[in-house]
């Protein structure tokens, strides 16, 4: 299969991000962008600006937010929750980006990649803040009563915690199947990826709409997972396996066969 006619079909964008090697300017500034996003959501978490930035947008803020440090972080345990989230998620994707991917990524894409999940971590901290949509418990806010008096918010943190294992554990199982000269040539059908084909995007969806749940409430976390799932369904894996079909042929068959789901296993 020549180079030409894998990447027929295919938009030039996207045949760039499947080329092997490492872009260090690109995986320094998703790195800076990502370590970027923990300050912001802090400050909008804990400086009042984005109580303000919520009633300038139109919306009613929250009228319960704990002012005082209550945390060794300065945060109420509602509001060190959310953050956790931010610096969970941007910890996975700094070690898929420096210790896992080997895809050459530009400037570009790196920085809008990065973008873009810091755009999806800032709505869900303003949705903390406004009063029509939060989820942060009405009444007392500790570790003990957060998780009993809102339900949802241990449903979110399971969703979370399982999402962000699934996508960090399947991409490191795949990059031990490549580096095992044995494998060469060949896409990895075992572990996790044994169960679907594209399951770390699958993860992805879960912690997202985890997030968004804790963030939220249950309404956001599953518009969340729709969004996401829907968009992986119809525009980044029909992409991806168009790609692999060209370039691996009838291997590409036989994996189609041997791992029939595409996202979420016994599902789709």
């Amino acid at each position: 299969m020549t180079k030409d006619s894998t990447q027929q079909d295919l938009p030039a964008w996207f045949a760039e991000t499947r080329k092997k090697g490492v872009s260090v300017a690109g995986n320094g500034l998703f790195t800076i962008f990502r370590i970027a996003d923990l300050p912001l959501q802090y400050y909008l978490l804990s400086s009042g600006v984005g109580l303000k930035l919520v009633e300038k947008l139109g919306g009613r803020a929250v009228s319960n937010v704990v002012t005082s440090p209550v945390t060794k972080i300065g945060l109420s345990p509602y509001d060190s929750l959310v953050f956790g989230l931010a610096v969970g998620s941007a910890a996975k994707q700094i070690y898929w980006c420096l210790g896992v991917a080997d895809n050459k990524f530009d400037p570009g894409f790196s920085t809008m990649i990065a973008a873009y999940n810091t755009v999806l971590n800032s709505v869900n901290t303003l949705l903390t803040l406004w009063a029509v949509s939060s989820n942060r418990p009405a009444v007392g806010d500790s570790w003990s009563t957060m998780f009993t008096t809102q339900p949802s918010i241990a449903v979110g943190a399971g969703l979370y915690g399982l999402g962000l294992f699934t996508e960090w554990w399947s991409e490191v199982q795949r990059k031990q199947f490549k580096q095992n000269p044995a494998n060469k040539g060949k896409l990895c059908t075992k572990g996790l990826f044994g169960m679907a084909r594209n399951i770390n995007y699958g993860g992805y969806s879960l912690w997202r709409a985890g997030y968004s749940i804790i963030c939220a409430g249950l309404p956001a976390g599953l518009g969340m997972f729709v969004f996401l799932a829907g968009d992986f369904s119809q525009r980044a894996i029909p992409l991806l396996e168009t790609y692999l079909a060209k370039k691996y042929g009838e291997h590409w068959k036989e994996v189609k066969k041997k791992v029939p789901y595409k996202l979420i296993p016994y599902i789709y």
